[in-house]
């Protein structure tokens, strides 16, 4: 018997991934902004819309992940529907059985920042967002750690619930339409939010934008 590499296949499936991913991800959306562009980087928004590379294959085998999970884990009757708000569009992954919108996540990060509370500042910002604008103080949050806590058995979903005041959710939205009018000018202007300014210092070093020369065109690893 012998085995050998098959980079053919690897490529086929790669590109059967992306175009899925694709398919599932960006046509659900209408044409207003949704409220994940605002708590992301504005100038790769501004891309995504107007001049758009076609996704990595790291980054789309991490998305197939989370949508294969919420189709599998979120029945069709509990789903929500998507909304808009001052001119936002969201929308919370399902309803929880007392009515409390709630999120589905999957991730690598470990079990432990889930019971230390260290969750994303994007992922504060969206569930608070999706509870102003469903005018909710609660939200539920599931997470399917992939890796669990690093030691097996590796998968593990644990759950916590937001509470909120009802200043935070104010403050947070008032963040949200601050940067939403920067992100709408850019397109009035045709030219997108200045690159580094709008984002959070991992997202340049993920970024297929920033290392292409036709779009942000900068070095990553560092602002």
């Amino acid at each position: 018997m012998e085995i050998v590499d098959y980079p053919e296949l690897a490529d086929e499936l790669y590109q059967y991934l992306i175009r899925r991913v694709q398919e599932l991800t960006f046509p659900a959306r209408s044409a207003g902004i949704h409220l994940t562009e605002l708590i992301y980087c504005l100038t790769a928004g501004f891309w995504n819309r107007i001049m758009p590379l076609p996704i990595e294959r790291q980054q789309a085998i991490t998305m197939a992940l989370g949508i294969g999970f919420e189709r599998v884990l979120i029945p069709e009757e509990k789903r929500a529907k998507a909304g808009t708000c001052e001119g936002i569009d969201y929308s919370p992954d399902f309803w929880f059985r007392e009515g409390i919108p709630s999120e589905l996540k999957t991730t690598r990060m470990s079990t432990k920042k889930t019971h230390t509370r260290e969750f994303p500042e994007t992922w504060r910002q969206q569930i608070m967002g999706y509870c102003y604008a469903e005018k909710k103080l609660e939200y539920g949050l599931g997470v399917v750690h992939l890796m669990g806590n690093y030691k097996p058995p590796f998968p593990e979903i644990m759950a916590v619930k937001f509470k909120f005041s009802q200043q935070e959710l104010d403050e947070n939205w008032k963040f949200l339409m601050w940067r939403k009018d920067v992100y709408v000018q850019s397109f009035a202007d045709q030219k997108p939010a200045t690159p580094t300014k709008w984002c959070q210092d991992w997202e340049c070093q993920l970024c297929r934008y920033a290392k292409s020369a036709i779009h942000c065109n900068i070095k990553t690893g560092s602002k």
